[in-house]
């Protein structure tokens, strides 16, 4: 961890005056030395010239908690951290530093608590040291969120970040980052998503959080607003891939304004962001069919069903044909609606060919398909309305 080279660095470039006064000159030449070696990152030979001068301080409490304390910042230096901790635990334990060194030694323990990790110890070391400190910095509460954050403590880790945040001088991507993960954790998505409305204003340019932002509103069935999101994501550029421009799409769709989601899909497909597939046509056609396009919604359902070959689609085809009147063109395809299968209600088939024939002056056959039609419970009323009127009018 480079946290702690650059306190052995602190240690190197202090520690030379702060110990002068109070070793003995022996231990504080050779002290001197080896934080020479530990600065020219010669840790092997430091550690060995530690451990011929720690017998001889052994039963000075100072001189000893001293070379404790240094022993850690070499081991945490090489990345040693279970080293580092018994060092400096060593050195607390003789409580015979001053109480500055060892507030700032119990935020180094929080730290490499961290590092091994074994949270529930960092927590602890990071509470002693809280409690001590009199102006916690932004980043000391945001690594107290962040261990906290580890040990799910989502209670105690939630204020701690804000508090970070609040005391930042600019903001910090990864705080608020922290923060909504946290947030989505205990399903806060109210909260979650004015943290978004944040994220998005200083960093407009992550699509990510456009995309967040758009879900969390979903999720709060705040969907004009999702939708609004979603939409200026795409006039950024934002949206790149099928899947989100197709949730797009549906969102329109969901809302309602089917016009607008048939001109999205339209020009998407022809830019080939969106596949030409059966199931995306047949979007596109019933898109445009309930806008009332119907040349439109003919068009995509036609090359939908020449894809599919699915009843439903050649049923829509034949609704769309029944409102322009071409009666030969219901008949075919509810015949091919019928023939193709899978219908909820094969019913609605036998009623649209039973008018059909009706209209074209087929009234046995219109009979017959009315009678059809009258075995489906969904399309029974109409069909002996149908029938009845059949038969009235051919006596």
């Amino acid at each position: 961890m480079s946290i702690f080279r650059a306190l052995l660095l602190l240690l190197l470039l202090v520690g030379s005056q702060a110990f002068a006064a109070t070793l003995s000159e022996r231990t504080y030449k050779r002290l001197t030395t080896i934080h020479e070696l530990m600065g020219e990152s010669k840790y092997k030979e430091a550690l060995k010239r530690l451990d011929e001068l720690l017998p001889r301080v052994r039963k000075h409490k100072y001189e000893y908690a001293t070379i404790m304390q240094t022993y850690g910042f070499a081991y945490a230096a090489q990345d040693k951290y279970k080293q580092a901790i018994e060092a400096f635990n060593e050195a607390l334990k003789t409580e015979a530093l001053p109480d500055r060194v060892q507030l700032s030694m119990r935020y180094n323990l929080a730290q490499l608590y961290a590092a091994v990790p074994d949270w529930k110890a960092a927590a602890r070391a990071y509470e002693q040291w809280l409690v001590a400190t009199e102006k916690p910095s932004a980043d000391s509460y945001a690594f107290g969120a962040t261990i906290y954050a580890q040990l799910k403590q989502y209670g105690k880790a939630i204020p701690k970040i804000k508090k970070a945040i609040s005391l930042g001088k600019k903001p910090r991507e990864n705080w608020y980052q922290l923060l909504l993960s946290m947030l989505y954790q205990k399903k806060q998505y109210s909260e979650a998503a004015q943290v978004l409305e944040t994220m998005v204003a200083f960093w407009p340019d992550k699509k990510q959080y456009w995309k967040q932002l758009s879900g969390v509103y979903f999720t709060l069935k705040k969907n004009r607003k999702s939708l609004a999101v979603l939409e200026l994501s795409r006039k950024q550029g934002f949206l790149e891939s099928e899947r989100d421009l197709m949730n797009l799409v549906n969102m329109y769709l969901l809302q309602g304004i089917p016009y607008k989601a048939a001109k999205i899909l339209e020009k998407e497909m022809n830019a080939g962001r969106i596949e030409r597939t059966g199931k995306n046509l047949q979007k596109l056609g019933e898109a445009w069919m309930r806008a009332k396009e119907t040349d439109e919604a003919l068009q995509e359902l036609q090359a939908a069903a020449q894809v599919q070959k699915k009843g439903v689609l050649y049923l829509r085809l034949a609704q769309l044909y029944t409102d322009k009147e071409n009666w030969n063109k219901v008949i075919e395809l509810a015949n091919q609606a019928l023939s193709a299968g899978g219908l909820k209600n094969p019913g609605d088939a036998w009623l649209l060919k039973g008018m059909a024939l009706y209209e074209t002056g087929k009234k046995q056959g219109a009979i017959a398909a009315f009678g059809k039609a009258m075995k489906y419970n969904k399309s029974k009323r109409q069909a002996s309305q149908w029938l009845t009127h059949v038969k009235a009018e051919g006596s």
